[in-house]
């Protein structure tokens, strides 16, 4: 979703939750019409999708406190703007008036948001396992996992063996495993079997 950071976005994090206005301003301009985009990509209507980003960065700043966005600030954004589409679509579901407004989301597009949202959240999920991960693990397998990398020029790249990326490898499934334990029913699964955990 959001490909670029701000170079000094833990800093602005930092100042946005000891209340600073200007720091709060420069991360909502600099992120906004990325996720703007975003959102108008899965609703179709440029008022709503701003209506969205909107209630976004409200909430973002009445939870500046939250850990999570210190934590991950991008990945905080990110899950937000997913939760409100979802609740969109599930108030879409219910409310007759709103179908009659966004009939045009109904049926077959609806059913895509459907599976794009829960490709979403499946990539969230697994962003999260490997943000878990120690840095030398987390470093072979976005080498390796995410960007094709053989383990030889993974380990070229790193100074180390490939046997010793092949162990970090094997750490780190398993510490994504029982990460990602705590996710039940079908979700789990298909995270497991997308990352060929089950084997």
């Amino acid at each position: 979703m959001l490909n670029e950071n701000l170079h000094n976005e833990p800093a602005l994090v930092q100042a946005m939750q000891s209340g600073s206005e200007e720091a709060f301003t420069t991360l909502y301009r600099y992120y906004s019409p990325r996720l703007y985009l975003n959102i108008l990509g899965m609703i179709r209507d440029p008022g709503l999708a701003e209506e969205l980003v909107q209630e976004l960065f409200t909430r973002i700043w009445q939870r500046r406190d939250c850990k999570g966005i210190t934590e991950d600030f991008t990945g905080y954004m990110y899950r937000i703007a997913l939760n409100l589409v979802h609740d969109f679509f599930r108030r879409l579901k219910r409310d007759r008036r709103l179908r009659q407004r966004f009939g045009f989301l109904a049926g077959e597009f609806y059913e895509h948001i459907e599976q794009h949202l829960h490709q979403q959240q499946l990539t969230a999920i697994l962003r999260q396992a490997i943000e878990q991960l120690p840095k030398q693990q987390k470093r072979a397998y976005e080498l390796v996992k995410l960007e094709g990398q053989t383990y030889k020029k993974a380990a070229e790249e790193m100074g180390i063996s490939p046997l010793t990326i092949k162990e970090y490898l094997v750490a780190a499934n398993k510490s994504i495993r029982t990460n990602l334990s705590g996710h039940s029913g079908s979700l789990f699964l298909v995270v497991l079997a997308a990352l060929n955990l089950l084997s």
